[in-house]
């Protein structure tokens, strides 16, 4: 799938976040008061004093650190972690990771959706690592945001099922068994005790929560909703098909302006404000049409068929993002 590079991007912007956090926290070093420390000793603080002394103040009070959270009450932590790396490989490798998996995801899902499926992945990773630790070793803290990365790998899998990707940057494989290797690489490391100082179980997390947020929010198997708001649904659902009836010359200007933005996609051209409202019209459309489309292969923009057909807009929007 093409993808395009732009600030307005929820993942460009992630990714900007997370590098320009860890340059700040790698140079830009705050200073640790040694009084600081001092009265933290004399009133009692050992952890919080020792936890300064060893980390530092951006890792003590930011990352995971499930001691701290237990005898403080920390619960932010669960939240910021996700936005601290410990190395440069950590960061890129991770940042890598989210551009390649998640800008497709983000097209296709839209921002908003997108976004909430990265927190409430990390998120969700972050908790279950709290409880993991607090029962095993609670002071050892844990950054990065793995977690939410590898429930980004399960969905792309999900969603891209037959997406070719290069294992460890040489072996071929599809997208729908990544997920898979990587978790059982992951047990095998629990189960091995190998490469310690990696959060295995968190992203083992991660691809749960990752899954349980895919089907309850993204695919709605398991939503639940009351009657009200399923009637509001379908009236909305039923309102939004008339709109998309569209006449003859609206057609032509869609299906025009569709290939013009398909050629700046495919030139890793910035796309303008009137560019992302069409597309996020397009989207609203396929995600209401996405089970009744006919396959990629059969679409054609210039079929009298196609272009009278009620899906068009849907169609299109798989057609500009080259989504199969």
């Amino acid at each position: 799938m093409r993808r395009t590079y732009s600030i307005k991007s929820v993942v460009i912007t992630l990714i900007i976040i997370n590098v320009v956090i860890f340059l700040l926290t790698e140079y830009a070093k705050i200073p640790l008061p040694r009084r600081l420390i001092a009265s933290l000793s004399e009133k009692g603080s050992l952890t919080l004093a020792g936890a300064f002394g060893r980390y530092g103040i951006v890792i003590t009070i930011f990352s995971l650190f499930p001691i701290l959270i237990r005898q403080y009450g920390w619960v932010w932590q669960v939240f910021t972690y996700m936005f601290l790396h410990g190395s440069f490989i950590h960061v890129f490798f991770n940042m890598y990771a989210l551009l390649l998996f998640g800008r497709p995801l983000e097209q296709r899902w839209g921002k908003s959706r997108f976004l909430m499926f990265y927190l409430f992945t990390g998120v969700g990773a972050g908790i279950v690592t709290l409880i993991w630790h607090l029962f095993g070793n609670p002071y050892i803290p844990t950054i990065g945001a793995s977690g939410a990365i590898f429930g980004i790998v399960l969905a792309f899998g999900l969603e891209f099922p037959d997406a070719l990707l290069l294992l460890f940057f040489l072996i071929p494989v599809r997208a729908r068994y990544a997920a898979f290797i990587f978790g059982g690489i992951e047990l095998l490391m629990i189960a091995t005790g190998s490469m310690r100082g990696i959060g295995h179980f968190t992203h083992l997390a991660g691809l749960l929560f990752g899954y349980i947020y895919y089907v309850w929010r993204i695919k709605g198997r398991y939503s639940v909703q009351a009657p009200g708001r399923r009637i509001k649904a379908r009236i909305k659902a039923v309102r939004t098909r008339r709109r998309e009836i569209l006449p003859e010359r609206s057609r032509e200007r869609a299906l025009l302006q569709a290939e013009q933005v398909k050629l700046k996609i495919e030139r890793n051209e910035a796309l303008s404000q009137d560019d992302e409202n069409f597309l996020e019209k397009l989207r609203q459309s396929y995600n209401i049409h996405v089970r009744e489309m006919c396959s990629p292969d059969e679409f054609n923009p210039r079929a009298s068929d196609c272009v009278k057909c009620a899906s068009l807009l849907a169609c299109l929007y798989r057609y500009v993002l080259d989504i199969q």
